[in-house]
């Protein structure tokens, strides 16, 4: 048995209570979209397994029987990661960090610097009393029920989430490190966060998720998160999503951006951890110039699973967007990639490539890969490709004739088969990523 949910006899027992203390939270506007939330998740059919994105996943693993949910403790991993990130702000290598324990209680360190600079970082519950009308104007407008069920799911039951808002003109010179922890299992988990960045302003964004339940043959643990971010004028952003959950979680992560006209945006989708893990990343290029880069990661063993989704928008003209997303799959892992180009017809002269390597060490590893194109004009370049295979045995065999082990020639063609993805990483991100891939390649 392998991180099962309970079948109930109809989804209706999956359904949000009228009476749920989170639909009563905030002021009249966020209750009116939490109860319309609400109606739309339990209202909307479950996908159907076999179509478009849920072709390899079972939505099931992702309903949440909100009698059976517990409220936990924290793993032990929290606290040495904790220190690590900690560390990194005193040597100077961070602008702040903030720890975020389920949404129960989210605590800030070394952000003082940044508030005096204008920047904004909040709970979003206190952000929505302080800032309402910035908050109104943003939150729920690209991740909502009309984006889907799980997402509906989201907005009706967050407890509360981050709201960060960098000023026109202003730099945020080093990262701002978000660390979310899960309960173990049995709990669950509604992560939110919200970022604008204003106009001819820069920011990079560390969104790492870990925790979760240890015991994938036991009660799972669950995540359903959600992140948006809006990247105005001639914007600068960089956003890392690091997910490196434990082996009983079932994870779902909803992201979208919008970046307005000149905005260029780096994207790093990187997953590590997790029984299931689906992961849906977009971006809508909504000015003419805006420039949109995502580099993606998925290291999977053992029996994970993972299904990553991502998405560029050319809303506008002359914009430009570039993915190229890499999978390392041992044993039994398997890996879902769908990838989507939307070119609008009015949105001439944009250029739009995709790229999906996959690299599997094990016989019993499985990687899918479904490029999909909607390109409505003909003023476009663009492209995409993807590849499927083990390592190339002349490679293995040129370093083994050298005197390199086997184990360690592997460990050296897998590092330069990611080290392009990690390249945009904040140096001392760089180092820990290294280590997660050197720590599956020694697993037995």
């Amino acid at each position: 048995m392998s991180n099962k949910t309970d079948t109930k006899n109809s989804t209706s027992d999956f359904s949000i209570p009228d009476l749920a203390p989170e639909l009563l939270r905030g002021p009249n506007w966020l209750r009116d979209i939490r109860k319309k939330s609400r109606e739309t998740f339990n209202n909307a059919p479950v996908p159907r397994r076999g179509l478009h994105l849920w072709r390899y996943t079972d939505p099931g693993k992702f309903l949440i029987d909100r009698e059976r949910v517990l409220d936990t403790d924290y793993g032990e991993n929290f606290n040495a990661v904790e220190k690590i990130v900690q560390n990194h702000l005193r040597q100077g290598n961070l602008s702040g960090v903030v720890t975020d324990l389920a949404g129960r209680r989210i605590d800030f360190f070394g952000t003082e610097n940044l508030v005096a600079q204008g920047v904004t970082v909040l709970r979003l519950s206190e952000a929505i009393e302080q800032h309402p009308e910035l908050v109104e104007r943003y939150l729920y407008q690209l991740v909502n029920s009309a984006t889907g069920k799980f997402e509906a799911m989201n907005g009706a039951l967050w407890n509360d989430g981050i709201f960060v808002y960098v000023p026109d003109g202003v730099t945020v010179e080093q990262p701002l490190h978000l660390l979310r922890e899960s309960g173990l299992g049995g709990s669950v988990q509604y992560p939110r966060l919200l970022v604008v960045v204003g106009k001819n302003a820069e920011l990079t964004l560390v969104d790492e998720y870990g925790g979760g339940s240890t015991d994938r043959d036991a009660v799972a643990s669950y995540a359903n998160s959600a992140v948006e971010i809006f990247g105005l004028e001639d914007s600068r952003i960089s956003y890392v999503c690091l997910q490196r959950q434990a082996s009983g979680m079932n994870s779902y992560l909803t992201h979208r951006a919008r970046i307005e006209r000149g905005a260029r945006m780096l994207t790093m989708p990187l997953a590590f951890g997790g029984a299931l893990a689906k992961q849906n990343f977009g971006v809508q290029l909504n000015g003419r110039g805006a420039e949109s880069v995502m580099r993606g990661l998925l290291f999977g063993s053992g029996h994970q699973q993972g299904d990553n989704h991502t998405l560029h928008w050319h809303a506008a003209g002359e914009t430009v967007s570039s993915i190229d997303f890499k999978v390392v799959l041992r044993e039994r892992a398997r890996s879902a990639y769908t990838g989507l180009i939307r070119i609008e017809k009015d949105a001439r002269t944009c250029e739009a490539y995709q790229e999906n390597r996959n690299l599997l060490l094990s016989r019993d590893a499985r990687a899918r890969t479904i490029p999909e194109l909607e390109i409505l004009n003909e003023d476009v370049r663009c492209s995409h490709g993807a590849t499927i295979g083990p390592i190339d045995p002349n490679s293995v065999f040129y370093l083994q004739s050298r005197g390199i082990r086997l184990a360690d020639a592997v460990r050296m063609i897998v590092s330069g088969f990611v080290m392009t993805t990690l390249t945009g990483l904040p140096e001392n991100l760089r180092a820990r990523i290294n280590d997660f891939v050197s720590q599956r390649l020694e697993q037995e």
